[in-house]
């Protein structure tokens, strides 16, 4: 966060811990001596930097609390009269991701950290299997990311409220609802094992009578993790409803939309009622924590129109029409289509720069700032862009001079100015769930062959940093010092090299073990474009790409609620296919720029096709 630093006559800052032997907890009394504030709290990593919580108590401008924590490593700030500075009498700091810092406590003798792990063994034999005969590596990725989300798989108590059984995305003690969804991505792949979509319905639970959802809980109470203000709306990116409907198409199963769709409904006026953008044609803003791409530079912007949040918007009212119509909700679904087709000429007319060829944040007097970043494509996703709005923006994808760089894509374009090699975070880190709406949005406008070369890219650098790369220790973050082999998936990852990115304080690596939402690239990524398959259940179709020259395939996929085996092998100037199903379904292989449409009948079916 870009903070001022506070001017007071005399700033003295000193801490002393003791020890609750009972508790393991220690008292650590925080003091700040000033003449002139009226106001001091203290906030960290101790408390999700919620700013009023910890307020100092003041006896002759000697401001002091005394918190408990456990023995831990910790950051934090002071938060004077507004303004957030760091401990000027710390000199053990380290940037906060903006232009300013934050302190570093330690508080007692830290436990060395473990990686979390389940004591439950993962099912295999319940999880799709992939088969590639000259990447074994990345089937080896694939299981080693199931295994990184079985260890993080959480249970709701009658203290949080959540459901049985949830992903927990790994990185701190709540849960995010942006982190939710894109797990929720991969892991409706495997239903019998891990509960995807009831992870959502932690958040459903928690909406309020009158829609509104918030960006995190806490898991230990389900309890809001700070009060919402007109500054800081405290959402997230609205995808519950694309989850809804991609689950649907991929699993043909309806059982949850018609229950889900009055909350997807009521989640949508709320953000329309709170976050809409009259000036702009109802345009939406968000803020840098609320879309997700915490230092993303937006300036200008403020409460304009957002790209990225006007788009989700829009990929959320259509998401709901088409949910609306299989349940029968006719009035609803033509509603709901009429938003999605408003949002788009807005969005078409404000957002898009016919010189640049490009999408961007525009302030809320109309005014694009020009800052080319990924949150622009997810016009393609929520189908927004004119044809030929696509190709303008997927001649920025694949300019190396912009977003083709090594490792694809990066957050930001390389060519802007704040754009850094080492990803630091979302100033061109590259991460997994804007690759996945990505390489989804170029197959929503048929450009299969880019979505292929970006997702076996990024496949491919996660394996080679996870076989081959050996971390400097003093760039890990005090909590993730495991003194081990290091060999994980990050968070998110360098676009120029062989890494992981830093994070927002552009000092330590980012997050390990974040299976999390970096699962998409070695699990969906791998399913639905290497190896090719798209399912479409509610129609009955399977539609195959044959992206390789190798034997490969799947095994003990689900389809609808059947399990369905799809290989292929190549042979002397002809290609064998083996599909093995219960239930007849349509296949539609795409091979070579040619569409081969075949009715599998059930059991196991064995053809060649020539080359």
């Amino acid at each position: 966060m870009n903070i001022k630093i506070y001017k007071t006559l005399a700033i003295i800052f000193s801490f002393f811990i003791s020890v609750n032997a009972q508790s393991n907890l220690e008292i650590v009394s925080f003091k700040f001596y000033s003449n002139t504030a009226k106001n001091v709290f203290v906030a960290g990593s101790f408390n999700n930097w919620y700013s009023e919580e910890y307020r100092l108590k003041n006896s002759e401008g000697s401001w002091q609390i005394g918190i408990p924590l456990k023995p831990g490593y910790y950051y934090y700030k002071f938060i004077v009269d507004g303004e957030w500075i760091p401990d000027p009498g710390n000199d053990w700091k380290v940037n906060d991701g903006g232009d300013n810092f934050n302190s570093i406590i330690k508080v007692g003798e830290p436990p060395a950290p473990q990686r979390k792990s389940s004591k439950r063994k993962l099912p295999k034999f319940k999880l799709p299997r992939p088969i590639l005969t000259d990447n074994p590596e990345w089937v080896d990725l694939y299981y080693s990311a199931w295994q990184m989300c079985w260890n993080k798989i959480a249970r709701g108590t009658k203290q949080n409220g959540f459901v049985k059984k949830y992903i927990d995305e790994g990185f701190n003690e709540l849960i995010y609802q942006w982190d939710t969804n894109f797990m929720a991505a991969f892991a409706m792949y495997a239903p019998d094992a891990f509960p995807a979509m009831q992870s959502l319905d932690n958040f459903y639970l928690k909406q309020t009578e009158d829609g509104y959802i918030q960006r995190v809980y806490w898991e230990k109470d389900g309890l809001i993790a700070q009060p919402p203000n007109i500054d800081e709306p405290m959402i997230n990116p609205p995808l519950f409803a694309w989850l809804e409907w991609r689950y649907y198409e991929l699993t043909g199963d309806d059982s949850r939309l018609k229950d889900v769709l009055p909350k997807l409904i009521l989640y949508y006026e709320w953000i329309e009622r709170k976050m809409s953008v009259p000036e702009l044609d109802s345009l939406y803003y968000n803020t840098p924590l609320g879309s997700g791409m915490d230092n993303t530079p937006r300036e200008g912007v403020t409460k304009g129109g957002w790209i990225d949040m006007s788009s989700q918007q829009a990929l959320a009212a259509k998401s709901i029409a088409e949910i609306a119509s299989v349940v029968g909700e006719l009035k609803t679904a033509s509603d709901y289509f009429m938003k999605h087709k408003d949002l788009k000429e807005a969005i078409n007319r404000y957002s898009w720069d016919s010189e640049t060829t490009f999408y961007y944040d525009v302030s809320r007097e109309g005014i694009p700032n020009n800052i080319k970043h990924i949150g622009s494509f997810w016009t393609l996703i929520s189908s927004v862009a004119d044809d030929v709005n696509v190709e303008g923006m997927i001649n920025h994808l694949t300019n190396p001079e912009e977003f083709w760089r090594l490792h694809l894509v990066p957050t930001l374009s390389a060519d802007d100015p704040d754009y850094d090699s080492s990803g630091h975070y979302w100033l061109g880190g590259v991460w997994a769930p804007t690759n996945y709406m990505v390489v989804k949005g170029l197959q929503n406008y048929g450009y299969n062959d880019i979505a292929y070369a970006i997702a076996e890219n990024h496949v491919k650098n996660i394996s080679d940093i996870y076989y081959n790369f050996n971390p400097d220790e003093d760039k890990i973050a005090f909590e993730e010092r495991y003194a081990d082999a290091y060999k994980t998936i990050w968070e998110c990852y360098s676009p120029e090299f062989m890494t992981p990115a830093t994070r927002w304080d552009d000092t330590f690596y980012s997050r390990q073990d974040f299976v999390g939402w970096s699962g998409l690239g070695p699990i969906a990524m791998l399913i639905e474009n290497i190896i090719g398959v798209e399912l479409n259940s509610s129609e009955n179709k399977i539609t195959w790409r044959i992206n390789r020259t190798d034997k490969h395939g799947i095994r003990n996929l689900n389809f609808k609620k059947e399990k369905v085996d799809l290989i292929c092998t190549p042979l002397s100037g002809k290609t064998q296919f083996e599909v093995k199903c219960n239930t007849p379904f349509h296949l539609t292989i795409v091979k070579d720029g040619k569409e081969i449409k075949r009715l599998i009948d059930s059991g196991y079916n064995v053809f060649t096709i020539q080359n």
